[in-house]
């Protein structure tokens, strides 16, 4: 009896440490970034699946010398570091920011994939409206290029709502607001963390990292 109790007291601690690590796991996974080989934050994306499994395989395995464990704040930070660095790549350089504020009165915030991947959601902050009334011209047609196939992606247009963009018919342009304008991108053709220029008559807001 002893025996038993002592082997099911035994498997609960391990449930309950393949619990704990698969939820730290799980957290990573949301924010973008996968454990790989004994807890070591990285990079490179990987499906949620595979993550846990790794996690769970790693707790169920015999336990390694103490010197050699990552503590709770070591992992902390070992994560916030690898955030930072994804956040510094895929944020628009700073130059082009700074010029296209200069030029055009508009602070390039970012482009995302949205609808499934089957579209291209484009934002950006007005400072200038004078210097950024042209970005507004019903006239003028936006559009995406790609930098893998050099592929035009325009803006959408629906039956009664009109094109996925905003325009300056009603004076309506405010400073200090954000708005946004909608690519297409049939069969999700472009994939996060490819490069694409967002091009509006003469606006151009090269080299920016799809997320």
């Amino acid at each position: 009896m002893a025996k038993m109790s002592a082997n099911s007291g035994t498997r609960s601690a391990r449930r309950l440490a393949v619990t704990m690590v698969a939820a730290l796991a799980a957290g990573f996974v949301q924010t973008g970034w996968a454990l790989a080989d004994a807890g070591t934050a990285t990079a490179a994306a990987a499906p949620a699946e595979t993550v846990l499994e790794a996690a769970a395989a790693e707790a169920t395995t015999t336990a390694k010398p103490e010197n050699e464990k990552m503590t709770v704040e070591q992992v902390r930070e070992a994560i916030a570091q690898a955030e930072k660095q994804r956040l510094a790549r895929i944020q628009p350089d700073a130059e082009l920011v700074k010029a296209l504020r200069e030029q055009w009165g508009v602070e390039v915030i970012s482009i995302n994939l949205t609808s499934a991947g089957y579209m291209l959601d484009f934002r950006f902050r007005v400072v200038d409206v004078e210097k950024a009334l042209p970005l507004f011209d019903y006239r003028i047609k936006p559009y995406v290029l790609t930098d893998r196939a050099h592929i035009k992606l325009p803006v959408p247009m629906a039956p009664k709502v009109g094109a996925f963009r905003p325009t300056n018919r009603g004076k309506n342009i405010k400073a200090d607001k954000t708005y946004y304008m909608v690519f297409g991108n049939p069969d999700s053709f472009v994939k996060a963390g490819e490069k694409v220029s967002v091009i509006i008559g003469d606006f151009r807001a090269e080299k920016l990292t799809v997320q």
